[in-house]
């Protein structure tokens, strides 16, 4: 991507300003291309580069009345030293906060002709040897551009310009703000401060799967804050936005939260008014956004988050967004309320935030931001590398077996996650090579860095066995783990509307309830997941329900669980519906389940009661 109004390296123009620049000492190259260093006057093993050149400021050029050399940016510098001698000088331009080379000249100055009137421009300078050697940059200079003339400079400034390496403060409190242009959406935000000022700012919008930078008429306000409207956008369409801030160095700032703004209607169109067919009510906001506990994913985080529900009764979808340096990076979509976050870098925090969104589109409002650690990755020995020996010998240790594997996770469509227990070497574990049982044989089906894989694709409800091989970087494998048998799993169930649904109280009688209730956990040692099925095994259909039981030990739920609105009084556990799953029909069921923790044994429930009538 290129500066506004700055043409492409080798269209930039070298104002020839005639014999009386030259005569001021001032060599001005007037090719319209870079020149090459000539290789063949390279000194043989010169390795040394030249020094950063002097001090690089504007020089303006006063002209006689009528003297006009186009627009642009006149720079000059104080040369640079080099131990056989400087051949060159690149003059680089900032664009997109990276330095482009735009020109070479072999002087000490050079005006820049053919840039935007009144736009500001950040160069710096670097000198080059006959060995092509390049040293280190002159200080920046961020100069607007100007019309062009010409005559020698007085003097260069007393000291460089200090390099602006400070980003302005992050856009905060961004909201959405009602604007009545059709297919436009309205953002506010407050101001952003800078060491020198702010130049700017850029929005970005959530379109066809990324976020792009989109134009926007930005202003401050009087109250300290700032008004952007973006345009050329969908009517009626949800966006979720963000902002960065912008200093005439080129610093960025973090990015702002996310806001979710539906582009404006206007007039208003009776095909998305609600009530006519068209489904324009956005789902719930998630809340509780947090890290799983019990659950260590090396360099990793499990989050869950509360479900939430669509007035369609449809479950929505979650898109989980992770804040970067400038932007967000996009997670990945889910089916449920989790998501298992790898290719982190243990110990560093990092920020989430997730939207719902419902088969129409609809987008919610974004989460609360939330702050976690990634957990360290213990795939590596902690031993230091031995050092090759005299012989050379190569490595032929092989690592541990992998150990531990369970399944870890639930509520994936058909698939099956798993992890396990890192597995050591002399030298390092590089990887993790998982496979599985087809026919009478193993096969390999994935590998991995981190102590997690899900093997995806597989049919609900079928049984699969699995079992993991590390290797390290000189190709030595383990024994494989202990093999794991499990079921792949089907997700979340999806419940259609009913065309008509009558008024009913929150909990039916417990009279007409017969329920069958399957308890199923998966163990690891210290913590565990459950799933469970909850069967309408009458003949009447169930209106709202709540389960309960009590744990036999020292269990512990860890908030929120999924399918269900979990709460924990000693060792009672009670699970109460959602809206969307709150009917059970005769002869269907529904899946809940949460994660827990333990000390010493994990003893199943041994009765269940749904709204108070006892379940076989």
């Amino acid at each position: 991507m290129s500066v506004r109004g700055l043409p492409k390296a080798g269209a930039v123009r070298a104002g020839l300003l005639g014999a009386g620049l030259l005569g001021a000492g001032l060599a001005l190259a007037a090719s319209t291309l870079p020149p090459a260093f000539a290789a063949a006057s390279a000194v043989a093993g010169d390795t040394t580069p030249p020094s950063a050149p002097g001090t690089l400021y504007h020089c303006p050029l006063p002209a006689p009345p009528g003297a006009d050399f186009g627009i642009g940016v006149s720079l000059c510098w104080g040369a640079a030293t080099d131990d056989v001698g400087v051949t060159g000088y690149d003059i680089q331009v900032k664009q997109d906060g990276a330095f482009t080379t735009i020109r070479t000249t072999t002087g000490t100055g050079l005006p820049i002709s053919g840039l935007t009137l009144g736009q500001s421009y950040t160069f710096r300078v670097i000198a080059r040897d006959a060995a092509g050697n390049a040293g280190p940059p002159s200080n920046e200079v961020t100069q607007t551009a100007n019309y062009l003339s010409g005559a020698p400079p007085t003097s260069p400034p007393p000291s460089p310009t200090p390099i602006d390496r400070t980003p302005p403060t992050r856009p905060e409190g961004l909201g959405p703000y009602n604007v009545y242009l059709n297919g436009a959406a309205g953002l506010t935000w407050t101001r952003s401060t800078d060491n020198v000022a702010v130049t700017g700012y850029d929005v970005y919008a959530w379109i066809d799967g990324a976020f792009r930078k989109v134009p926007a008429q930005v202003s401050d306000r009087p109250d300290g804050s700032v008004l952007a409207i973006v345009g050329d956008l969908t009517p009626g369409r949800d966006y979720l936005f963000y902002v960065v801030a912008k200093d005439a160095a080129g610093n960025l700032s973090a990015p702002s939260d996310l806001v979710r703004q539906r582009a404006m209607v206007e007039p208003p169109s009776p095909s998305l008014s609600p009530g006519t067919g068209t489904d324009t009510i956005p789902p719930g906001t998630p809340t509780g956004l947090t890290a799983a506990s019990g659950m260590p994913i090396p360099g990793g985080i499990f989050l869950t988050w509360n479900a939430v529900s669509d007035d369609s009764r449809i479950p929505p979808k979650y898109d989980l967004f992770r804040r970067t340096d400038h932007g967000y990076a996009y997670e990945g979509e889910n089916a449920t309320p989790r998501d298992i976050v790898v290719g982190l870098e243990g110990g560093k925090s990092y920020t989430f935030q997730v939207v719902a969104r419902d088969a129409a589109g609809n987008l919610s409002n974004p989460s609360a931001p939330y702050t976690a650690v990634a957990t360290p990755d213990g795939t590596s020995s902690p031993s230091p590398s031995p050092s090759p020996s005299a012989s050379g010998s190569a490595d032929t240790t092989p690592p541990s077996a992998p150990t531990g594997l369970w399944v870890c996770g639930a509520d994936f469509t058909n698939a099956v996650p798993m992890c396990w227990t890192a597995s050591t070497d002399d030298t390092g574990v590089a990887a993790y090579d998982v496979y599985m049982k087809q026919g009478a044989d193993f096969v390999k089906i994935g590998s991995t860095t981190s102590t997690l894989y899900i093997a995806e694709g597989l049919v609900a409800g079928t049984s699969y066995t699995f079992y993991v091989v590390a290797r390290d970087a000189a190709g030595n494998t383990s024994e494989p783990s202990n093999t794991l048998t499990a079921t792949a799993q089907s997700g979340l169930p999806t419940f259609s509307p009913s065309p008509s649904p009558s008024p009913s109280p929150s909990v039916s009688p417990s009279s007409g309830i017969r329920c069958k209730v399957t308890y199923a956990a998966n163990d690891w040692g210290t913590g565990f997941t459950t799933n469970i099925t909850i069967n309408n095994t009458g003949t009447t259909t169930i209106n709202g329900w709540t389960l309960a039981f009590t744990f036999a030990g020292n269990q512990k739920i860890s908030p929120p669980g999924w399918s269900a609105t979990w709460t924990q009084t000693g060792n009672s556990v009670t699970a109460a519906n959602f809206d969307w799953n709150k009917t059970i029909k005769p002869g269907e069921s529904v899946q809940i389940g949460f994660q827990g923790t333990y000390t010493g044994s994990n003893p199943t429930p041994t009765a269940f009661t749904l709204n108070g009538t006892t379940c076989s």
